[in-house]
């Protein structure tokens, strides 16, 4: 496979080479303007064959009017030109000679027929835009961008979950890679993210990109693939600020307030969140022993918590010359919580008849706190033709401080006290050269180093005689460090209708876990070859065929590895394997595409193969314990077993007055398989409406989320020793309404 795909590459620069020697020089240019021949910006402008109506490219006119298609084939073509308000025009038949620049001239818009004598103009991005390796959600369109957060925002988002824990999975998979800004973050790591994309407030991010079967130019992490988030960064010349506020019920609150100043050569921005949120769980967990003694045992937990995050951004964008460019950033995160929970424990005889009963209560007192910084200088040589490198730096670290109480009916009451320190630290380093040799060859080159620190800390103290002792036996100390180096390279090639995305991807992973309390340490070191292939087919304007390939990986992360139990509830401990390999993902992928104007109809059929499977099973050990263990072995649990599984979404937006946004948000999840039973459906719904008053920068927001408060995780396991049933409830109905006021002293450039 990988000799194959570099056969291709070079067969795509020996076509460059040949193809390119007649079409470089060949050049199409014009002018748009209105009756009144003043320049018309953003006009839409698309290229056809003229033999056959085929579209063969598109662009937008600069701040000038003017428009350019670079290199040309020789041939016959018409181009059509179109902005919003005016009809659409379509130029005379022309010939592109070999050698050639063309000049079309002055082309001219004219005002619609339909048009009224005053008419004010409102244009909304599209919310999802396609394209030939991604998937392109644009935040601004969805009003829980307004008042929610990150978290929030992707449940929004099609072949997106976000569960009532606030676990993220893609296309069903929990195995999803999160970077930010492209960028691997200690923020998120599987453990942490979950809080982390609660903090981040939905307004600083510009776009999500969604992206299945990534190309070699990203890591291969992720069975599912990539949820890229995107924050905004301040392109705006002059002073630009923006203030926001929503209260919503239960003591939420959030605010975030955002200043930036920008000249031609430089970009200052900053930004400040705070957030108050409300957590309300509640868990039933039913579970039935069937072996020589019949048991069933029930567990409710609820609990209260109100966490309050801060999040600070800062950045400099410099443009030092037309040909160097150095950008600066970092960010400071805290969030502080009290947790509360009470845990009740039932333990019942095949008569029913209860045989214990306890109750836990548990004080959380939980700080959080992480930041980042990184900066990045890139040389351009000429147009698309440039040497970036950056780094970047950061740091997450949890400390759960908890203090547990205990009361049975068979024993007096019991304290013992639980400290769980988790930290990472991470160093990032890239070097990317991309070149545009022509619009039909594309290159992409680069080298990166990750290495990632976890420190998993697990503390226990019980009371005895007046005073708490630790606990040897339920303490430990685990660290894992894992260095990945890795090259790429990918070769995008246009060849008519035909888009061609190639990649390869070789990485040299080391990793390093210390198991502390045992005196141990396990090294593992593995190199492997990603390849990469994206394809696409532009039936004509509005139609087009994808076909792709990738080979992915899911690597075990560190509380995988971890060997030492740690107790989540009094029915309940987790474990890992340091010997653990992972897994290897081949991922196909294909999909249609139809598009007309705002309207995108989308379908998808995608196949994945897995090796070295990763699974977790829950068994069943004396001493009324339930053990959740990652094996990677065959896991022998019952007959061959296969399910379809299947999600749907509606998003919709209404206006039914000017300046009113009316939206709809929908979505269902159906019932999927796990190795041991079952995760049942989700349904949930939310509304919004928005209203604008333009003149005064102002918009007003009322959002209710989870509408028929419908919104819960339920799993079933069912094996010939345990049958379990847990239900996860939390509040998610939430109404929230909010005030936006953004003003810029300069237009956007």
């Amino acid at each position: 496979m990988t000799k194959r795909i570099w056969v291709i590459m070079l067969s795509c620069f020996c076509w460059q080479l040949l193809h390119g020697a007649d079409t470089k020089d060949n050049e199409v240019t014009g002018l748009i303007t209105d009756e009144r021949l003043r320049p018309v910006e953003f006009a839409d402008v698309a290229l056809f064959r003229a033999a056959d109506s085929v579209f063969v490219t598109g662009s937008v006119s600069d701040a000038k009017g003017r428009f350019s298609f670079s290199p040309v084939d020789t041939g016959q073509y018409y181009v059509t030109y179109s902005f919003i308000g005016y009809e659409t025009g379509c130029s005379e038949t022309f010939t592109v000679g070999e050698g050639k620049r063309l000049d079309l001239g002055t082309l001219r818009l004219h005002l619609s027929p339909e048009q009224l004598d005053e008419v004010v103009v409102q244009g909304r991005r599209a919310t999802y835009v396609q394209r030939i390796d991604k998937r392109v959600f644009y935040a601004g369109t969805d009003l829980m961008s307004t008042s929610g957060s990150a978290s929030d925002l992707m449940r929004n988002i099609p072949s997106v979950q976000v569960d009532v824990e606030g676990k993220v999975s893609l296309r069903g998979s929990e195995s999803v890679n999160i970077p930010i800004d492209g960028k691997p973050s200690a923020l998120m790591t599987p453990r942490m993210r979950a809080n982390a994309l609660r903090q981040i407030p939905a307004a600083e991010i510009e776009r999500i990109e969604i992206i299945t079967n990534p190309s070699a130019q990203y890591k291969p992490d992720g069975v599912s693939g990539i949820i890229n988030i995107v924050m905004k960064k301040e392109q705006q010349k002059g002073w630009n600020y923006a203030l926001s506020a929503n209260a919503g019920t239960g003591g939420r609150g959030n605010a975030t307030a955002s200043v930036g100043y920008g000249t031609e050569h430089i970009n200052l921005s900053a930004s400040y969140g705070i957030r108050r949120d409300l957590y309300a769980p509640r868990i039933t967990d039913e579970r039935t022993r069937n072996d020589s003694i019949f048991a069933l045992t029930s567990q409710l937990t609820t609990g209260h918590t109100h966490p309050l995050s801060h999040i600070v951004r800062a950045g400099i964008d410099w443009k030092i010359d037309p040909h160097n460019r150095l950008q600066v950033n970092g960010n400071y995160s805290r969030e502080h919580f009290i947790r509360t929970e009470d845990i009740s424990a039932t333990d019942r005889n095949a008569q029913q008849e209860a045989t214990y009963q306890s109750t836990r209560h548990r004080y959380d007192n939980e700080n959080v706190k992480g930041w980042e910084a990184g900066g990045s200088y890139t040389h351009t040589f000429g147009k698309e033709h440039e040497l970036t490198a950056d780094y970047t730096y950061s740091s997450q670290e949890g400390l759960e401080d908890n203090q547990y109480a205990t009361r049975s009916s068979t024993d007096s009451l019991m304290r013992d006290n639980t400290q769980i320190w988790q930290a990472y630290y991470q160093h990032l380093f890239r070097l990317a050269y991309h070149r545009t040799f022509s619009e039909h060859l594309k290159l992409d080159i680069g080298y990166e180093l990750d290495a990632l620190q976890t420190d998993l800390n697990f503390h226990v103290q019980n009371l005895m005689n007046g005073a708490f002792v630790s606990d040897m036996t339920r303490t430990n100390d685990f660290t894992n460090r894992e260095t990945n180096q890795a090259l790429y390279a990918t070769v995008e090639c246009k060849l008519g209708a035909w888009n061609i995305l190639l990649g390869i991807r070789p990485e040299l992973m080391q990793i390093k876990s210390d198991l502390h309390s045992f005196d141990s340490i396990v090294k593992r070191n593995y190199w492997m070859v990603y390849p990469t292939l994206h394809t696409s087919y532009a039936i004509d304007e509005h139609n087009e065929l994808q076909f792709n390939y990738s080979l992915r990986v899911n690597r075990p992360e560190a509380d995988n590895l971890n060997p030492f139990p740690e107790y989540q509830n009094p029915l309940s401990l987790r474990a890992g394997n340091p010997y653990l390999k992972p897994e290897k993902v081949h991922s196909i992928e294909a999909s249609y595409q139809w598009q007309k104007g705002s309207m995108t109809l989308l379908g998808t059929l995608y196949y994945r193969y897995v090796t070295n499977k990763l699974t977790p099973v829950t068994r069943y050990l004396d001493g009324n314990l339930f053990y959740d263990q990652i094996d990677a072995s065959r896991l022998g649990y019952g007959a061959h077993k296969d399910a379809v599984a299947w999600s749907a979404s509606l998003n919709a937006n209404f206006t039914p007055f000017s300046n009113v946004l009316l939206q709809l948000n929908s979505r269902y999840l159906s019932p999927s398989l796990l190795a041991q039973g079952r995760r049942e459906g989700m349904f949930t719904t939310d509304i919004g409406v928005n209203y604008e008053i333009p003149r005064l920068h102002l918009s007003f927001t009322a959002t209710l989320s989870d509408v028929f408060d419908t919104f819960k995780n339920v799993y079933t396991i069912n094996t010939t020793q345990l049958q379990q049933r847990l239900e996860q409830k939390m509040n998610t109905r939430v109404f929230y309404i909010g005030i936006t006021w953004k003003f810029n002293t300069l237009k956007q450039h």
